[in-house]
């Protein structure tokens, strides 16, 4: 269980980090199309960095518990 937990977690910061990544090239590029997709790539960030909270918070409650 906790090789899935910490599977879990691992998995959830890289995604982050990849959305992090790909919106930092975005950033560097001019235009509107290069905006939109910007604002797109910062709002999916947000949202897996929900995630891993998420998945971060329940994994250190399952591992509090074994």
């Amino acid at each position: 269980m906790n090789l899935l937990v910490n599977l879990a977690i691992g998995l959830s910061l890289i995604v982050v980090l990849v959305t992090f990544v790909l919106g930092m090239f975005a950033f560097a590029r001019n235009g509107a199309e290069a905006s939109a997709r910007l604002n797109r790539l910062m709002a999916w960030r947000v949202r897996t960095q929900l995630i891993a909270i998420v998945v971060l918070a329940l994994g250190v409650l399952i591992k509090s518990q074994s």
